[in-house]
């Protein structure tokens, strides 16, 4: 296995991420708890129960999805990489730093699904693995780490198509949470007309 300058290898980090993803995704489940009944054998009380924890399955389920994209999306990326450098390692770290932090952005869309600011996190949190996925393919591209019998041409098509994701979500997502009144959707916008450019430039 080819090694990068820090000798770490490609297998290594894509256990570690295996790892993390795993581990993420396993503990989305905890939020969903188990209802406490008064009567044991009511199924009326049990389904109104479940009813009450409806956001917090729907919130499970489609983190449990978002997640699983990002593990499949990561390793069709990563297997066009050849070998690491310092940069992609750090940008590896950023990522699973986002995915460790993504089962407590759902717990929260989860539990207060009605409150902006857990929107505010939630959505933040998603646009930035995405960079993080944008970025690790854009560095190796840029530094030469892909695998050489990769064509350029199809190079390129992989990361137009990870610019044009993220663009996608990071224009889908800020509008709503500026109108929700959270600030900080302003970088989110930024960063979008960032990548709008660096798309045009790589054309």
């Amino acid at each position: 296995m080819t090694q990068g300058p820090l000798l770490l290898s490609k297998a290594r980090l894509e256990a570690l991420v295996d790892g993390v993803l795993a581990i993420a995704m396993t503990i989305l489940i905890l939020e969903v708890k188990v209802p406490e009944l008064a009567d044991r054998r009511s199924a009326a009380e049990l389904f109104h129960a479940l009813g009450h924890a409806l956001p917090t399955l729907l919130a499970y389920f489609f983190s449990f999805g978002m997640l699983a994209a990002f593990w499949v999306w990561h390793h069709r990326l990563a297997a066009k990489v050849e070998r690491l450098d310092g940069w992609l390692i750090a940008i590896s770290l950023g990522f699973l730093s986002l995915v460790s932090f993504f089962p407590f952005a759902a717990a929260l869309l989860g539990r207060y699904p009605l409150n902006a600011g857990s929107l505010g996190v939630y959505m933040p949190a998603v646009e930035g693995i995405l960079l993080c996925q944008v970025g690790f393919f854009a560095h190796a591209r840029r530094r030469g780490l892909l695998d050489p019998d990769l064509p350029a041409a199809e190079s390129l098509a992989i990361h137009r198509r990870n610019l044009k994701g993220a663009i996608f979500f990071t224009f889908w997502s800020s509008p709503s949470l500026l109108r929700l009144g959270l600030i900080w959707a302003v970088v989110p916008l930024l960063l979008g007309i960032l990548l709008v450019v660096a798309l045009r430039r790589s054309r």
